[in-house]
């Protein structure tokens, strides 16, 4: 289960952003941008299946089949964190793990 925001105290953990500082500290500049001062992020590749052809001028259109949209959640990669002070993105802590629920 997922903590609530007021049960974790970012600043005493091992997040620093490295580009603007950013700790996670109450009160800080990521406030402005959203509800936590860190979010993890990867990379996941998508599949379509698709129809190719040419329009009238010449153009090759891939028309995609949305309602088969596949996505592949075991491929992904980079796996990072991105500060929600100045958007900057960088690698986990040593000695963290990811568990996904």
């Amino acid at each position: 289960m997922m903590a609530t925001d007021a049960e974790v105290r970012w600043a005493e953990l091992d997040f620093v952003c490295p580009h603007c500082g950013n700790h996670g500290e109450d009160e800080g500049g990521w406030e402005v941008n959203g509800p936590t001062p860190f979010r993890l992020i990867e990379e996941v590749i998508r599949t379509w299946l698709f129809a190719p052809h040419r329009d009238e001028s010449g153009t090759l259109v891939l028309t995609a089949d949305a309602s088969n949209d596949q996505v592949d959640w075991e491929s992904g990669t980079n796996l990072r964190l991105e500060c929600g002070q100045c958007f900057g993105t960088f690698a986990l802590p040593d000695r963290a793990a990811v568990a996904f629920e």
